[in-house]
């Protein structure tokens, strides 16, 4: 009994409490890594969406430009066509324009470019 006491006056913290604390971090720990999960995924199809309006738009410019001129039929050679309407930091292949593990299609004029996989807003 003499030797319980002097346990109780070290003060230490018990496996109870230790396994609370533990607890409590594990579930602050998946509630982080859930946010960011969503955080990622939102900021992914932003950029998707707004690479896709910049497409678009210079798809339009091209075609202001270049009067009655037809627009090519491949993907790479569309890409050229429009590439100095778009920004020139990226734009120096499709590959640095397009997002991380998304591919773009511009298509022909009339038709919106789209990704794949397809980010909607």
């Amino acid at each position: 009994m003499k030797r319980l006491k002097e346990l109780r006056r070290q003060g230490g913290f018990s496996l109870v409490e230790l396994v609370g604390v533990i607890v409590v971090i594990v579930i602050l720990c998946a509630v982080i890594l859930v946010v960011s999960g969503t955080a990622r995924t939102s900021t992914l199809t932003t950029r998707v969406n707004a690479d896709l309006e910049g497409i678009n738009s210079a798809k339009t410019h091209w075609c202001l430009d270049n009067p009655g001129a037809a627009f090519p039929g491949d993907e790479p050679t569309r890409f050229t066509c429009i590439q100095n309407y778009l920004d020139p930091v990226q734009a120096t292949s499709m590959t640095n324009f397009e997002a991380p593990n998304v591919q773009y299609y511009i298509n022909a004029i009339g038709t919106p470019a789209n990704s794949s996989p397809a980010f909607t807003q």
